[in-house]
């Protein structure tokens, strides 16, 4: 019994943990209702975050080719695709025809944009990949950044409904 005390403790303290880096991770975030945001994806779709999340909450995955962790996760972002609409924006991570190729390597349908110069991430005050955003009648709902499971990003996507 004393194991399961502790292992609470435990769970609540890093749960705190991971809320305030949150929190401080998404101080930079755009407040209030977002701009239009159309983006181009690297199959040549247009995509608008913004109108599509009047519709149901949209997650935006901020992620890298170069990143380690991004490599983990991004599966399971990929699969999310298919219960919630996903849009994966790539950062630094190269032309649309080597993400194409990443993806078809990798076995990836997420809709992709890039990011190639960083920018879009910097304006959404992204530092860290992978991060993620739910948008919800044109704001920010919920923001995470660094490792989550697919079943505690999609959580969050339901209780943003």
């Amino acid at each position: 019994m004393q194991w399961l005390k502790q292992g609470l403790i435990y769970l609540v303290l890093i749960l705190i943990v991971v809320t305030i880096m949150d929190l401080w991770r998404g101080k930079d975030l755009p407040k209030g209702v977002l701009t239009e945001q159309v983006w181009q994806t690297t199959q040549g779709e247009q995509v608008n975050v913004v109108a599509q999340s009047f519709k149901e909450p949209v997650i935006i995955y901020f992620w890298g080719t170069w990143c380690p962790v991004c490599s983990v996760v991004t599966p399971s972002v990929d699969w999310l695709d298919g219960m919630a609409p996903v849009v994966s924006v790539a950062m630094q991570s190269g032309t649309d025809a080597s993400l194409r190729h990443y993806a078809a390597e990798h076995g990836y349908t997420v809709a992709m944009v890039n990011d190639a110069s960083g920018s879009l991430g910097q304006s959404w005050g992204v530092a860290v990949t992978p991060a993620f955003a739910i948008v919800r009648n044109g704001e920010i709902e919920s923001f995470t950044a660094g490792f989550t499971t697919p079943f505690g990003l999609y959580i969050r996507w339901l209780l943003a409904h």
